[in-house]
């Protein structure tokens, strides 16, 4: 007779642990990362980008010591959540920025709430919503080589960086026609990542590299994405702008590509799954409609946050059953 053996659950395992995702979506931000510091600059990006992962990395550990709880730097969550903070910044923000941001995304968006895969918002967009609401005047600060510029005449001088505005910024204040009859190619520019922004978030055809590179690895599913852009698209519609426009600019493909696809802040249904990204994607259109700041990729998808308890238990996942 064989020995029979009782383990608690769960009893299925998957060979993709949290280190080797956290890998992943590593690798995957690498192709914005390293366009971002070529196109603004080694002086611009280097730093927010290292102050950024070493705070997340230096605060959890920090928090793991004061709180006597197992070191949890290892499994690649804190260098994540610093690197898609520092690449949410804009080029050449104080030092201070990026170390205030890191702690706060870590401390009150993760350890706060017991750790990963208790956090109710996603740690990096809390950090950053923190940074936005303190010190706007450094948040919307964008800096860029001369030539690269919108609205800023050329002069021709050879000055290595001007401060302009953003595609957003630009169609917020001005129009959206008056954007595309400053630069008539603004979707390309968009798309290849030659606009002023954020310092990982301007080129849609890098990030979009990394999420397929997810997306064909098992590492995200495409319904939340997917949704998130329908319904920033629906709603770019409705305010009479195109649509194409508002999820290439800005922080649209490195929100609906790698923040509302956290596995710990959205919902577990496709049911939920469609309400969640959908809603996120409604809320950003309308924070950039009808709201004071130009994006509001970040604001959209913490308020979705925020519901996805609500989501799970109206729509729960039912075990033990089958369709017949």
């Amino acid at each position: 007779m064989s020995e029979l053996v009782i383990t608690p659950a769960p009893h299925l395992r998957s060979p993709l642990d949290v280190p080797r995702v956290m890998g992943r979506v590593f690798l995957s931000l690498l192709p914005a990362t390293i366009w971002g510091m070529a196109f603004f600059g080694l002086q611009l990006t280097l730093w927010p980008l290292l102050l950024s992962i070493l705070g997340a990395v230096g605060f959890e550990a920090l928090d793991c010591f004061v709180f006597r709880k197992p070191l949890s730097i290892f499994d690649g969550s804190a260098l994540v959540t610093g690197l898609l903070l520092g690449l949410s910044l804009p080029p050449g923000v104080p030092f201070w920025i990026p170390l205030v941001g890191s702690g706060v995304a870590i401390i009150f968006g993760k350890q706060m709430f017991g750790g990963l895969g208790q956090n109710i918002f996603n740690p990096a967009l809390v950090g950053r919503a923190v940074l936005f609401i303190s010190w706007p005047g450094i948040m919307t600060s964008w800096r860029v080589r001369e030539i690269w510029a919108l609205g800023v005449p050329f002069s021709g001088e050879g000055l290595d960086v001007v401060t302009t505005a953003t595609p957003l910024g630009i169609s917020k204040l001005q129009g959206y026609s008056a954007l595309t009859q400053l630069e008539p190619r603004i979707l390309w520019r968009l798309f290849v990542g030659t606009v002023p922004g954020c310092i990982g978030e301007i080129s849609a055809v890098a990030l979009l590299s990394g999420f397929f590179y997810l997306l064909f690895t098992g590492v995200v599913r495409w319904d939340i994405p997917t949704f998130y852009f329908l319904g920033l698209a629906i709603t770019g519609a409705i305010a009479g702008q195109n649509p194409l426009y508002h999820i290439l600019a800005g922080s649209a493909i490195m929100g609906g590509c790698f923040m509302v696809t956290d596995y710990v802040t959205s919902p577990v249904t496709f049911k939920g799954k469609i309400i969640f990204g959908l809603g996120a994607g409604i809320f950003t259109g309308i924070i950039r409609w009808l709201g004071g700041y130009p994006e509001g990729v970040t604001f959209g998808i913490l308020i979705m946050n925020a519901l996805v308890p609500f989501l799970d238990r109206l729509l729960p996942r039912r075990f033990g059953v089958k369709k017949v």
